[in-house]
């Protein structure tokens, strides 16, 4: 992303608090992260090093400002106000996107047929016009094969929605189901296919879709991309090695089991948050160690 929103009013009432570094070290952070649009990595000190924090006090800073603002999650650093305007982000792509190919597609059949050569030659993008196209530019030729949801499975009996391989008019239904519209050309449908998703996963990630903007206080509509942007996520915890390895982390018990499994305690007033960090940063260096050996 090279643009994002900044809203100042809520901006001015969240980091009212912070210290002049604190908040010029969140305002990089977030910077960082819509432009690589995915989570800081869970590393803190290459986190520090990516914001080229280089004092004790502008690193004590990013440490602080991590733990207020940001979600230590197994993929890195979360901020939920980033995921949601990336989501949205990709969102208006998609839709640019649509919008450039119904351009296309209003042309009428003697305007295809005279224009043919001029037309096959060009690249189809949201800001293209056929008369910005050249015939010298090289030819692509769109791919035409969709789905057929009525031939989608050739005579065999459809599986249920909770078993995985669903069909594109399935998919569409669930979404529809909840209100959320997606056409059935939509690629997003082509990559929850490829990911062999449910429908319980569908149905799962909605939901948890719905609770993040619960507890976040938003009235901002749910849409098709913050849905995949957590598919991907339980997809990932899914495919884990150990997915109990997942779970420690997630409250201060398991914070405290995992510390004195690996021999390890929490220092004076730390809190829980940078024992954590702590502990994956420990994780870390003994996978390496077994990688290195």
């Amino acid at each position: 992303m090279n643009y994002y929103e900044h809203h100042i009013g809520d901006y001015a009432e969240a980091t009212a608090h912070l210290t002049f570094i604190e908040d010029a070290t969140y305002s990089r952070l977030i910077r960082k992260y819509y432009a690589t649009e995915k989570p800081l990595p869970m590393d803190v000190k290459f986190v520090q090093r990516l914001i080229n924090a280089r004092s004790k006090e502008e690193k004590n800073a990013v440490i602080s400002v991590l733990n207020e603002f940001f979600t230590l999650t197994d993929d890195g650093w979360r901020q939920e106000r980033c995921d949601h305007e990336i989501a949205r982000f990709k969102d208006r792509q998609i839709k640019a996107r649509r919008s450039a190919e119904g351009r296309w597609q209003s042309l009428s059949a003697e305007q295809i047929l005279s224009d043919s050569t001029t037309i096959s030659s060009c690249d189809r993008n949201a800001n293209a016009l056929p008369a910005q196209c050249s015939p010298d530019t090289k030819h692509q030729t769109p791919n035409t094969n969709l789905h057929t949801p009525d031939k989608q499975n050739n005579g065999v009996e459809k599986k249920n929605e909770g078993e995985g391989n669903l069909s594109p008019a399935q998919i569409v239904q669930l979404f529809a189901k909840e209100g959320i519209n997606i056409p059935l050309d939509d690629e997003r449908i082509n990559e929850m296919l490829r990911l062999d998703i449910s429908g319980k996963e569908v149905a799962d990630a909605i939901l948890q879709a719905k609770d993040t903007r619960r507890r976040a206080s938003s009235s901002t509509p749910i849409n098709v991309g913050f849905v995949m942007a957590i598919l991907k996520g339980m997809r990932r915890k899914s495919q884990a090695i150990n997915p109990v390895e997942d779970i420690w982390w997630k409250s201060n018990e398991g914070i405290d089991a995992k510390g004195r499994e690996l021999g390890m305690r929490a220092q004076g007033s730390e809190s829980y948050d940078a024992f954590k960090t702590r502990i994956f940063a420990e994780l870390r260096k003994r996978q390496e160690v077994v990688n290195a050996g």
